[in-house]
């Protein structure tokens, strides 16, 4: 399989357009991977993990579309991971392949998002799953496994609050199609007790894990929310404790904001001095050409 990052940034995106801090300014003249996207993830042409507002600009930099895509995962409802307006671009074609777009999301996040459609003159009655027939949303309960199309997904809650009433972010469990198994956490936190018991007795073969804050001063062990560095480590520690990853287990660090002071690769020198093997993603990369 062919998984790429789409984008990699956080909600205000590498560099923030209303910022002129040092690290946003470092990033504007050095370029290349330092430049962040709202977060989005390709699994191959037929699905997805969340659909950002940047997602034009992704299309266009790496020369893909849309066309194929009939699955699409959302981890919350925050609009860095969830654009609805970006979504209705579906019906703007003169082209298409004909079917629906199977939508899943936490049930919290589903019913958030059905009164979020009034606003597009859809049809969001309670209780109807059926967006005039173009888009059908799939409501998910935590800890629990569905069909995905050809994904076999679990829903793992993250330690992060978002839209929807009691709404937490789920961290998709998906087994893949050529049989290996990928945890994909944005937006984390420290996990609750409950769902590292979840996690327990469980492996994964592939990694990917938010680290919004980089080396941010001052922030907390075991916060709520999202990772820095540090609080990073300890979740890969805790991972391996309870043997989800090893030494051998492929991780990236994705969803990157510049409330910190790295760049790139002065990140990727961060991870490097841990002894974990993390590799930071930028926007485009392809994780099979990483050797996964």
């Amino acid at each position: 399989m062919n998984m790429t990052f789409l984008g990699t940034g956080a909600a205000e995106g590498a560099p923030s357009y209303f910022c002129r801090c040092q690290l946003c300014s470092r990033i504007r003249e050095t370029g290349g991977p330092n430049i962040r996207s709202r977060s989005s993830f390709r699994i191959d042409a037929q699905h997805q993990i969340d659909f950002s507002p940047d997602i034009f600009y992704q299309m266009t930099k790496l020369g893909l579309d849309m066309f194929d895509l009939e699955h699409l995962l959302v981890t919350h409802t925050h609009k860095d991971h969830f654009d609805v307006g970006e979504i209705m671009s579906k019906l703007n074609r003169i082209e298409h392949n004909h079917k629906p777009l199977h939508i899943y999301l936490s049930e919290p996040a589903a019913e958030w998002s059905g009164k979020l459609l009034d606003v597009y003159g859809l049809d969001a009655a309670p209780g109807r799953s059926d967006w005039g027939g173009r888009f059908i949303i799939h409501p998910l309960r935590y800890f629990e496994s569905y069909e995905a199309g050809r994904l076999r997904v679990t829903t793992v809650p993250g330690n992060h609050y978002a839209m929807g009433r009691n709404e937490m972010a789920i961290n998709y469990l998906i087994a893949l199609p050529d049989g290996r198994k990928l945890l994909y956490a944005s937006d984390t936190g420290w996990y609750t007790e409950e769902t590292w018991r979840f996690l327990e007795g469980k492996s994964v073969d592939l990694l990917i894990m938010e680290c919004t804050f980089g080396n941010r001063e001052g922030y907390p062990k075991y916060a709520d929310s999202h990772l820095d560095i540090p609080n990073y480590v300890l979740m890969l520690e805790r991972m391996k404790e309870i043997g989800l990853v090893n030494e051998r287990t492929p991780v990236w660090a994705s969803h990157i904001n510049t409330a910190h002071q790295l760049l790139h690769d002065e990140m990727q020198e961060e991870f490097d001095r841990t002894g974990h093997r993390v590799v930071v993603a930028y926007d485009g990369l392809s994780i099979d050409e990483e050797g996964a």
